[in-house]
């Protein structure tokens, strides 16, 4: 009897690009969702994850040395969460350390995108997606997070 051969599951794979900038603000999009949102890169299947963001970066913000933080978020959908598609998507949050010129050139590139401090990301946590994201910028910033890979489930 021959081998039967499982393929392997496909997911879905993204990237969410927390763009920092020298006075600790996130960088956030409001032009899509009712809400407030970071940039995503969607992935090839065989795509490094931060070698496609930084092929963004370098597209879409004309940001060409990326300075990735030591912190990164990943997470996995749930089966219960793919209702909407056929198989999970498996996501990068990146930390993008970004210099004051570069984001007032973000800033300027659309009346949608916005840069909230600290203070407001918690404040206003709830408007932003993914879920998450104040939270693991706020740590990052204020410094309790580790470096290293957090699981954002």
């Amino acid at each position: 009897m021959p081998d039967s051969h499982l393929p392997q599951p496909h997911f879905d794979r993204c990237a969410y690009l927390l763009l920092v900038d020298d006075e600790d603000r996130l960088m956030l999009c409001g032009t899509c969702c009712s809400g407030w949102t970071v940039p995503r890169v969607l992935l090839d299947p065989e795509a490094d994850f931060r070698d496609a963001a930084t092929q963004f970066l370098a597209d879409k913000f004309q940001i060409h040395n990326p300075k990735y933080g030591t912190v990164y978020g990943v997470r996995k959908t749930q089966d219960s969460e793919c209702w909407e598609h056929e198989h999970p998507t498996v996501a990068h949050v990146l930390l993008v350390r970004i210099d004051s010129e570069e984001s007032d050139s973000i800033q300027r590139t659309s009346t949608k995108h916005a840069r909230w401090g600290i203070s407001e990301l918690k404040d206003r946590h709830r408007e932003i997606s993914p879920e998450g994201v104040a939270l693991l910028v706020s740590g990052y910033v204020e410094g309790w997070i580790p470096d290293g890979m957090i699981s954002l489930h």
